[in-house]
C-alpha cells in the first residue's frame, strides 16, 4: 500500500512505529495504572482498570490484521491471476495455492486434534467446547508453523553457506 507523498516503504514502516509505540503506550499504562484493582465480585481477584482499553486495542489490532491480509491475498491473487504463472523461474502461482491449502488444513486438522476437555479458570470450571477446542487450535497451529520457520530458515542458511563455500 502506497500513500501518495510518502517515499515507497515509508508508509509501512510508519504505521509500524505507530502500532509499537501505541502498544509500549497501552501495556505500560495497563501495568502501573490501577493494575492491583480488586475485582467488584471477588476481592481475592484483580481487575485492572484499564483491561477494557486493552481489550479493545487487540481487538482493533487484530481486525486491522485481518483487514490488511483479506486486502493482500485477494491483490495478490487478482495480480498473478492476470500475469504469468511464473516469475524468474519460480512457480509463483503454485506455491501460493500450496500454502493456501496447507493452511486451511493445518487450521481444520489442529481444531479437530484439540482437546474439548474442561479446565480450571480462577477456581471455576471452563468447558465450552468450542473455544476450546479453537483455543488448542491456535496453539497447535502456532508451534507447527514455528517449527517449520525455524526448519525453512536453517535450510536457506546451510545452502547459502554450502552455495558460498563453492
Amino acid at each position: 500500500m502506497r500513500i501518495p507523498g510518502w517515499p515507497k516503504g515509508n508508509a509501512s514502516r510508519k504505521v509500524l512505529y505507530l502500532i509499537v509505540t501505541a502498544t509500549v503506550v497501552i501495556f505500560t499504562l495497563f501495568y502501573f495504572v490501577g493494575y492491583s484493582h480488586p475485582w467488584a465480585e471477588d476481592p481475592d481477584f484483580i481487575e485492572p482498570r484499564l483491561t477494557t482499553v486493552l481489550l479493545i486495542f487487540v481487538f482493533l489490532v487484530l481486525a486491522l490484521a485481518v483487514i490488511v491480509t483479506i486486502w493482500a491475498v485477494l491483490s495478490a491473487i487478482r495480480k498473478k491471476g492476470k500475469g504469468e504463472k511464473k516469475s524468474n523461474g519460480v512457480p509463483v502461482v503454485l506455491i501460493t495455492t500450496v500454502i493456501l491449502v496447507f493452511t486451511v488444513v493445518l487450521l481444520a486438522g489442529s481444531f479437530l486434534a484439540g482437546s474439548s476437555t474442561a479446565v480450571q479458570v480462577n477456581g471455576k470450571e471452563y468447558a465450552e467446547e468450542g473455544w476450546l477446542k479453537a483455543a488448542d487450535m491456535f496453539v497447535i497451529s502456532s508451534l507447527v508453523l514455528m517449527v517449520l520457520a525455524t526448519a525453512a530458515v536453517a535450510f536457506a542458511a546451510i545452502r547459502s553457506y554450502l552455495n558460498n563455500r563453492k
